[in-house]
């Protein structure tokens, strides 16, 4: 999962008057006990991070509560569609044809551009993610292998 900084968080600094640092350290720390409590319960805490001081945190600060436990449902939510769709497009026709063809080095190569090309395709139009970089290679390897991009562009529209 992703450990970036809370949407709440964000906005509670852009208020204005600014809020105390204090007050926006007491956030970051309940959110972290949120999240580590979400992965794998208390263990692990010590030091400061106690039952009581998480239990303390949690009453004076209900609101951001509910927003850090949205959060860990929103991205399970997100992680769960993530594997239902890389399910649903796992398999590929025409990825499996070429597999069948006889053993060769340029067999080899093609195969792993073409993976690579409908990983992109999945996880930039699918998925929604994707970077410059990814583009430039996705377009390098689309006008590479235009027959295979249009294979998958139907594979995947279903």
């Amino acid at each position: 999962m992703r450990f970036s900084e809370s949407p709440y968080i964000r906005w509670v600094k852009k208020k204005q008057p600014p809020p105390d640092a204090q007050y926006v350290y007491e956030l970051d720390v309940l959110r972290a006990m949120v999240r580590q409590e979400a992965r794998q319960g208390d263990v692990g805490w010590g030091g400061t991070w106690t039952k009581e001081r998480y239990q303390r945190l949690k009453e004076k600060h209900p609101e951001a509560l509910m927003a850090f436990e949205a959060e860990i449902r929103w991205e399970e939510e997100e992680e769960q569609r993530r594997r239902e769709t890389l399910e649903k497009y796992r398999r590929s026709p025409y990825i499996e044809e070429v597999e069948r063809w006889s053993d060769s080095e340029a067999k080899d190569s093609y195969l792993r551009d073409l993976k690579r090309l409908r990983g992109l395709m999945i996880y930039s139009k699918k998925l929604g993610y994707g970077s410059y970089v990814m583009g430039m290679i996705y377009g390098k390897l689309k006008n590479r292998h235009p027959e295979a991009h249009e294979a998958f562009k139907e594979e995947l529209e279903h």
